[in-house]
């Protein structure tokens, strides 16, 4: 059967039913998103693209909610294949989708005389389900999935399940782990402690507002789901109430311990940087796109001369331990 395309936006959604487990309310919300003109004009190019061969195509990130974005905001997609032997006649680009997965690229469309932007992952079916399982190597995907995410195209029922499944786990796993970074807390502490994951499992240039900025966007969405698996928790006795809206983490109890997420994070970190040569080939202009994103979350405008751009592998690492000790990459 066909998943149809058609959506609800944020604003007109219905009330969420009452619903017994996290995988319906993961169902209920990953659909919704707020619709524009772009949405139809990249899902087109995306289903031109790679037709049969498209599972799925998540849309994530700031734009996916009004409260979060700003007016230099693009869109973030993952497009999910079946094969990636299908996705390029090139077997040396199909080959290279195996190592260090996702593939990150930036896609320009034209459309009125406007040029319309958007950064994607490239990810197979088999190594989406791999990311949020246990023999996951890295927090890359599991991070972005544990958050709000919608659907904007499924190539029919079972491929949209997949990704509900995909979501729904990545949820669990990363509720588990920041649990190891809490003593006693409330609802909304465990959750941008959620949503901290991904930043801390990379080398990014974000701060606490941005953790405030998804928390406050997409809340109704967080409290639910994420009060669930704290009650779920409650009843397995990794965690206990302490007081009327506080909870104690049971240390003996914890599904991953502290010193266990450490070393996920630092692994995570390690294989995030590996991903940058590869980066730097797959996105046309990437050194543009952080500078760009530098100027958007702290107001640095920094400028490399033309001299400079051909080797700024090698003369950029100034520039990044002088922001890494100005506290603005993390």
């Amino acid at each position: 059967m066909k998943a149809t395309n058609k959506m609800t936006t944020e604003s007109d959604k219905p009330a969420t039913p009452p619903t017994s487990t996290l995988n319906e309310l993961v169902a209920s919300s990953i659909r919704q998103f707020p619709q524009d003109q772009e949405i139809e004009l990249f899902r087109n190019w995306f289903q031109k693209k790679y037709q049969d061969n498209l599972a799925g195509l998540v849309f994530f990130g700031s734009c996916l909610s009004e409260k979060s974005k700003s007016a230099t905001s693009f869109k973030d997609f993952i497009a999910v294949v079946y094969d990636y032997r299908k996705t390029s006649r090139n077997p040396l680009k199909w080959l290279s989708h195996w190592t260090l997965p996702p593939d990150l690229f930036h896609l320009a469309l034209e459309e009125n005389g406007r040029t319309h932007e958007c950064k994607y992952y490239l990810i197979s079916t088999s190594q989406l389900l791999d990311s949020v399982s246990d023999r996951a190597k890295d927090l890359y995907l599991l991070g972005r999935l544990s958050k709000r995410i919608a659907v904007i195209h499924a190539r029919d029922q079972a491929a949209l399940e997949l990704l509900v499944r995909c979501q729904t786990r990545a949820m669990q796993k990363a509720a588990e782990m920041a649990l190891a970074m809490l003593d006693s807390f409330d609802l909304e502490n465990f959750i941008k402690a959620v949503l901290r994951l991904s930043y801390l499992s990379e080398t990014r240039l974000e701060d606490e507002r941005k953790i405030d900025s998804l928390y406050e966007a997409h809340r109704q969405f967080y409290e639910q789901t994420y009060g669930m698996l704290l009650r779920e928790m409650a009843g397995k006795k990794i965690i206990r109430p302490e007081g009327e809206k506080l909870w104690r983490v049971i240390g003996a109890k914890l599904p991953v311990g502290r010193r266990e997420l450490e070393e996920i994070l630092a692994q995570s970190r390690k294989r995030a940087k590996a991903r940058w040569p590869k980066m730097i080939i797959t996105v046309d202009n990437w050194l543009d796109q952080l500078l760009a994103k530098l100027e958007r979350t702290y107001g640095i405008k920094l400028e490399i001369p033309a001299w400079e751009r051909p080797v700024i592998l090698i003369t950029g690492w100034r520039h990044y331990f002088r922001l890494k000790r100005q506290g603005k990459i993390h």
